[in-house]
């Protein structure tokens, strides 16, 4: 393994590291905010996802400068812009429990990550394809109807802010997808072009 590779994979380990303290508060917060809403949990959650994503890209952006092939990613930059709405408008404070319902399946990757279990790989899988790949993109059209309804029009920079970051973010979570799949796709290929070859 060279430096270059030796060095994405500490700093993977670390950020891994990180999102297994970091993450199951997010994710009591969000039950917290779900189960028991109140503008007090609303607000806890709203500046700690905030802080996180702030943290998050200030560790990238050092990982960058360090030389370890990192850099802020868009899914960070596009939360924290996100999170910002229903920040500055309290009327929507409810929806960040919506959306950081998906940190469910951040902690079981952490999770997995750092202990390989089967049982954390397969709730992984579950919750990316309930989460990620359904209950992300019907926020959209939720959002789409929450800021709608309170009188933002369609291209305003509130509903961009709003309806135009879930977008961002469920584009990127089936472009991870599809990205791993082919991944896994081409793996397998080689494996079995390798096993063609000793043959």
């Amino acid at each position: 393994m060279d430096n270059g590779s030796a060095a994405l994979k500490r700093r993977q380990e670390i950020h891994n590291c990180f999102n297994l303290f970091a993450i199951p508060p997010l994710v009591l917060l969000t039950g917290w905010s779900l189960a028991k809403p109140s503008p007090a949990a609303h607000k806890a959650l709203s500046w700690s996802v905030l802080c996180y994503t702030m943290l998050d890209t200030i560790y990238n952006l050092m990982a960058a400068l360090g030389q370890y092939s990192a850099s802020p990613r868009c899914s960070e930059v596009t939360a924290a812009w996100l999170v910002c709405f229903p920040i500055s408008y309290e009327g929507f404070a409810h929806l960040t429990a919506y959306c950081t319902a998906v940190e469910l399946n951040t902690m079981c990757f952490a999770i997995y990550k750092a202990f390989k279990g089967p049982a954390a790989r397969a709730a992984h899988l579950l919750t990316w394809v309930v989460l990620r790949l359904g209950w992300y993109p019907y926020l959209v059209y939720h959002f789409h109807q929450a800021v709608r309804g309170a009188g933002f029009a369609v291209g305003s920079y509130e509903y961009c802010q709003s309806v135009g970051s879930q977008v961002i973010l469920c584009s990127l979570n089936f472009f991870w997808t599809v990205e791993v799949a082919l991944g896994m796709m081409q793996a397998k290929q080689k494996q079995k072009d390798e096993h063609l070859h000793r043959s």
